[in-house]
């Protein structure tokens, strides 16, 4: 059943709701659902709702709400991914992997490495096409929960937001454990998992230095070297497994 998103103040039960903007285009021009078809509709805070099109307009469509539950919330432990941002094209598709592999939050950063070194307006110009895109993945995915796109930072300042050992960045350098020892150590009743991940040049040894002074434990994926969406897609895939959240 298709999925669609609305404000939390518009999900009321047994009311009329009118969709419009791009939640309507996705309705009537990607899924081209007609009236009758039944919808779900997610307020982003825990709630799904039942609903039937009644009528569908020139640039609306009226939905009749049926019922409305509480959606179960993502299984613990939740997934933090800290991403240096790489080229935007690369950008784009690890943030549809990340909403389909179950990352909670996802954090843009600029570090000495990434595609751009600086926050500046363009940064938030992007923000706004890379919470679009997370939408779009949701409804693909039929993911309940939206993924939390936290605005554009420095890595720097991610480092220093995490607890000591509380997280594994991936790098390609010696003396790295492999990522299931190092999952394997991790205690499985732990909220959250914090994954730092390079751009495509990876960390600098000025930062690899400071996440070592945090006891934040390098990490590898293997003797190959991997893309910047690779990686992203690897690292998850092996945290879902490892901590059994494929259930």
């Amino acid at each position: 059943m298709r999925r669609f998103f609305v404000p939390p103040t518009e999900l009321k039960p047994n009311s009329v709701l009118s969709l419009t903007g791009d939640e309507f285009h996705h309705l009537k021009n990607v899924c081209r659902l007609e009236v009758g078809e039944r919808i779900e509709l997610l307020d982003g805070q825990g709630h799904i709702a039942l609903a039937e099109i009644q009528e569908i307009k020139k640039k609306s469509a009226e939905v009749n709400i049926m019922k409305i539950s509480e959606v179960p919330p993502l299984p613990s432990p939740r997934i933090k991914l800290v991403l240096c941002i790489p080229k935007f094209q690369t950008m784009d598709l690890v943030i549809q992997k990340s909403v389909e592999l179950g990352v909670e939050t996802l954090v843009p950063v600029v570090s000495d490495r990434s595609f751009m070194k600086t926050l500046n307006k363009d940064l938030k110009s992007k923000s706004q096409r890379w919470n679009k895109i997370a939408t779009e993945g949701c409804k693909q995915s039929g993911r309940a929960w939206p993924m939390n796109i936290i605005e554009p930072t420095k890595l720097q300042a991610q480092i220093e937001f995490t607890k000591s050992g509380e997280g594994l960045f991936l790098y390609e350098g010696e003396g790295t454990q492999d990522i299931k020892t190092a999952l394997s150590s991790k205690d499985n009743a732990r909220e959250q998992v914090t994954v730092f991940v390079g751009a495509e040049g990876g960390f600098s040894s000025q930062e690899v230095q400071v996440f070592k002074e945090k006891n934040l434990e390098p990490v590898t994926l293997g003797p190959l070297v991997l893309r910047v969406e690779t990686a992203c897609i690897a690292v998850l895939s092996i945290i879902q497994y490892q901590f059994d959240l494929l259930r």
